[in-house]
């Protein structure tokens, strides 16, 4: 090769020369300024391929970037040869200078990179790729294209992420001219046969931002014959495609279609690109339905996607899922979603007066409490009767509704329970009758009538001692039991007695005034003696 004819310009003489120099800083300062300047003799060209050819990374890429100022300018015929190498380098610097340089060249470095590119591997590839990409145009773009089939999976994301960078700047025929090349490239067989290529075309497609393209996009996405890997990028893709806000029926039928019946990694794509779309209210129901799915992960996107939605008949169908669903992880995302709702006090007050267990009953119950205030009376009514229910028949969890009634109208609680203590009473339930009274004598709202109530029954059960306790708390705080017990037609003469024989042993005049009259009651009987036999043993006149 014949050597290169020195400068002209003295200046641009001295700095070549200095190319050659032994001071490695002295060759960088060269290099910069002749960038600066962007020289382009054909020394000075010389000089830079040859310091980029010195295995010294910083000697290499400050060539490199120097001759990358001058661009199309530059030889390619004796460029390419001496920089295509550099691609393959292991400094990642001199690699990005390289791919600078040979993107100056502009498409006259199509044929070289896509020659290279065949039998290129690891960072040389990206290198080429990303070259391709810089470059645009047709050719570049169709290299590009044919590329994906040479390549793995992780390759063509490479290959299709450097397309997307180029295609953010494209102008509308370049864009347009992708997806001329874009669809014949989906249609050969080739790439109908090779996954790989047809996941990364359907990923570029998606890049388009073209609404044109959903249809196209959509098929991929149901078609069952598509592997995993086609069907997840055609649903990604469609992210890209749609237009902000798209509300399209027969759209969000397929994909929720996918949804329910794909397997769990292409339902779970389907279910976040329906997060960018305007679910229509008549698909409630169908993603209530998917928020029951045998598959876990499957459901709690479902239901995820339906507390997006607005309106009372989500609300409704998040209690519903919360309801029927038998995993915790479930009801308490149902749960969670629903008190994030302005309507959330309805549906979750309707939703616990049916709960199917005490668990599921408080955990509707503390959802329920920050929103207890703004509930309807017809709703707290509800919510106390199903309390009542529960606690009238005997079974668990019924402190979960009465605590959150009790926030809203305790007032209505108590007259509930009183209520609920006297049916029972009446109907000879005693031991069901205890427990009501016993809930209610811990409220805030129990009277003293409560309490006497309560240990009149203690005393009917045959749990003396709780009951005289209850009547000596009673004393205590002025309660006229005497005249309570008289007006009790309930207790019997041997339990009246016992009450008189207490306060009897204790010195206390109730005792005297019960024994009295428990004598005059039973006469002649056993029980009549009893008493008056305890009056004169205590000291009081029979």
């Amino acid at each position: 090769m014949a050597t290169p004819a020195p400068p002209a310009n003295p200046l641009i003489r001295k700095l070549c020369a200095l190319l050659r120099s032994d001071a490695p800083e002295k060759q960088i300062a060269a290099a910069i300024v002749l960038g600066e300047l962007e020289a382009r003799d054909a020394a000075v060209v010389d000089g830079l391929l040859a310091l980029a050819g010195s295995d010294v990374g910083p000697l290499q890429r400050h060539a490199l970037e120097s001759l990358g100022r001058l661009g199309s300018r530059l030889p390619a015929k004796t460029t390419l040869p001496r920089v295509m190498p550099l691609l393959a380098s292991r400094d990642e610097s001199v690699r990005g200078a390289a791919v600078g340089v040979v993107v100056g060249l502009g498409d006259g470095a199509v044929g070289a990179v896509r020659e290279r590119l065949g039998g290129a591997e690891g960072d040389e590839r990206r290198a080429l790729e990303e070259v391709l990409a810089r470059l645009g145009g047709k050719d570049a773009f169709s290299a590009l294209l044919a590329n994906l089939h040479a390549t793995d999976a992780e390759g063509a994301r490479a290959v299709t992420l450097a397309v997307r960078q180029q295609l953010k700047t494209a102008s509308t025929r370049e864009r347009k001219s992708a997806r001329t090349q874009l669809d014949r490239f989906v249609g050969l067989p080739t790439t109908q046969g090779s996954p790989i290529a047809l996941a990364g075309a359907l990923r570029i497609i998606g890049f388009l931002e073209d609404p044109a393209s959903v249809a196209r996009l959509l098929s991929y996405a149901v078609g069952k014959k598509y592997p995993d890997a086609v069907r997840e990028e055609a649903l990604i893709a469609l992210r890209f495609a749609l237009r902000p806000g798209a509300a399209q029926t027969r759209l969000c039928d397929k994909l929720l279609s996918v949804a329910e019946t794909a397997p769990i990694g292409v339902a779970r794509t389907a279910l976040y690109t329906l997060a960018g779309v305007t679910l229509p209210p008549t698909f409630v129901k169908r993603l209530a339905r998917l928020g029951d799915h045998a598959d876990g992960e499957r459901a709690l996107l479902a239901i995820e996607r339906l507390a997006q939605m607005p309106g009372a008949q989500v609300s409704e169908a998040l209690g519903r899922v919360l309801l029927a669903t038998k995993e915790r992880a479930r009801a308490e995302a149902a749960g969670t979603a629903l008190t994030a709702r302005p309507d959330a006090a309805a549906a979750l007050a309707r939703a616990l007066c049916v709960a199917p267990d005490e668990n599921r009953a408080w955990m509707l119950a503390k959802m329920l409490r920050p929103h207890v205030r703004t509930l309807e009376k017809k709703l707290v009514r509800a919510v106390i009767e199903a309390g009542m229910v529960r606690l009238g028949a005997g079974t668990t969890g019924w402190e979960a509704f009465l605590q959150t009634a009790r926030e809203a109208d305790a007032p209505a609680v108590a007259r509930a329970m009183r209520d609920e203590a006297d049916k029972l009473r009446r109907t000879k339930k005693i031991d069901r009758a205890l427990t009501v009274l016993r809930a209610l004598g811990r409220s805030a709202e129990a009277t003293p009538q409560d309490g006497y109530l309560l240990a009149a029954l203690e005393l009917t059960a045959g749990r003396r001692d709780e009951a005289f306790v209850i009547f000596d708390q009673l004393i205590d705080r002025g309660f006229d039991v005497a005249t309570a017990l008289h007006k009790d037609r309930t207790l019997a003469l041997d339990q009246r007695y016992h009450v008189g024989f207490h306060f009897a042993e204790k010195r206390h005049p109730l005792g005297e005034e019960v024994l009295t009259a428990v004598a005059d009651a039973g006469g002649r009987t056993k029980i009549g003696k009893m008493a008056r036999a305890k009056l004169k043993s205590a000291g009081f006149d029979a």
